[in-house]
């Protein structure tokens, strides 16, 4: 007997069991579509050009470049990263470039930050790193700071 309202039970047949659950599927990382970092030069200064969203997921491809170019670095050397083409900068991308700073004062070089982006200097500015990386708005000021 069962009370009235209260839902009944029916045993399911052996036959129409629950079907076993699926293998779970595992993300594989797309590749990343498009390069979010180049290097150029001028004269003896490295420039690298950071494009489009500077974050964890772009480390692979920004990281590399800038190691390259900062162990390029001879004193006086100058290294150049040009952040006006990039959209964003979260923490991943402030690592990087403060790991870059720090590979060229040891290597006794100068890094110079390139950027007009509010987005991008409000989280420089956040990160306590306006005063260390001294953002310029144009690269021909970022060569005339030598």
């Amino acid at each position: 007997m069962t009370q009235r309202g209260a839902p009944r039970h029916t045993p399911v047949p052996p036959h129409t069991a629950a079907p076993a659950a699926a293998a779970p599927v595992t993300a594989r990382p797309s590749p990343d579509p498009a390069p979010r970092a180049r290097t150029h030069w001028i004269g003896e200064h490295a420039v690298v050009e950071l494009h489009g969203e500077i974050d964890i997921a772009g480390l692979e491809s920004v990281g590399p470049l800038l190691d390259a170019a900062t162990a390029a670095v001879t004193p006086p050397g100058l290294v150049i990263v040009d952040l006006r083409t990039a959209a964003l900068v979260d923490c991943s991308g402030l690592g990087l470039l403060c790991r870059a700073h720090r590979r060229v004062a040891e290597r006794g070089g100068r890094l110079r930050l390139v950027c007009d982006n509010p987005l991008i200097i409000r989280t420089l500015h956040a990160g306590r790193l306006l005063d260390v990386l001294r953002p310029v708005p144009t690269l021909d000021e970022a060569l005339r700071e030598e």
